[in-house]
């Protein structure tokens, strides 16, 4: 549930310290019951972005 959101901001060129992350694309997420850390980490791959250019059908 916390993921889809985080990626709908990092997809539309958003930057993830507005919503706890420690760097413009990077934001760590605990477990529910707080033993495992993750790391969510956003790169460019090189793709079109198709919100912005409006190509998709």
């Amino acid at each position: 549930m916390m993921l889809y959101p985080l990626m709908e901001a990092v997809r539309s060129s958003g930057d993830l310290r507005n919503v706890g992350g420690s760097d413009k694309h990077v934001k760590d997420i605990a477990c529910p019951d707080g033993c495992v850390m993750f790391r969510l980490t956003a790169r460019r791959i090189g793709a079109e972005n198709h919100f912005i250019s409006k190509t998709f059908s």
